[in-house]
């Protein structure tokens, strides 16, 4: 609280949102505190909240519940990752319906084996997009965030990644080409993270 009101590390820079909050899966009861205090947060000041989800499709679940129960407006919540998280079509749906921003973030991530968590299929970028037309479809689409979680250097251009213009260059295209209208792509690049990232 005191960072976004007066500042962060000792600086008068303010942080516009919570997160991204790190879950492991199982939860730890530290990291359901946090959760708790997360939500007690975001009562005070109406701030936009990111979660990090464990590596299993119970735990974005788990979480919301949580935030739910301490309070949390889960409107104004992002579920990161989800493209390594929930493949299953009708379980997506199913928490779709809980009413939190859908992240589709590891845009540019694409390989055999996902070090993490070795069973899990980290699927293709046409894959992503797939999803994401299916969810519009489903009526999900002022819901639903993209990104790259760009957290590593090979992942930038000079040292032979996608880089930060993946999106715009690459998968604005095929999301175009797979039926998906630029109102929508508007709406996913433009109005929902303005919608989240606004304080109410």
């Amino acid at each position: 609280v005191d960072e976004i009101l007066n500042g962060a590390d000792g600086t008068n820079i303010k942080c516009g949102v919570v997160g991204e909050i790190g879950c492991s899966w199982p939860l730890t009861q530290s990291e359901h505190r946090v959760l708790q205090a997360t939500a007690q947060a975001q009562t005070q000041l109406g701030c936009p909240v990111i979660i990090h989800p464990g590596r299993n499709s119970g735990a974005p679940f788990q979480i919301i519940r949580i935030l739910q129960e301490a309070g949390a407006d889960i409107s104004k919540t992002v579920m990161s990752h989800l493209d390594r998280t929930i493949f299953d079509t009708k379980e997506l749906l199913e928490f779709a319906k809980l009413g939190c921003y859908l992240e589709y973030d590891l845009f540019g991530t694409e390989f055999l084996h996902y070090q993490f968590h070795p069973d899990i299929d980290m699927p293709s970028d046409s894959e992503r997009v797939a999803r994401i037309r299916m969810l519009i479809d489903e009526g999900y689409e002022d819901r639903i965030l993209i990104a790259h979680d760009v957290h590593t250097k090979n992942r930038l251009m000079k040292y032979g990644g996608h880089g930060y213009s993946h999106i715009l260059k690459n998968i604005v295209p095929k999301m175009l080409i797979r039926g998906i209208s630029q109102d929508k792509i508007d709406k996913i690049l433009l109005a929902n993270p303005k919608r989240w990232l606004t304080f109410k």
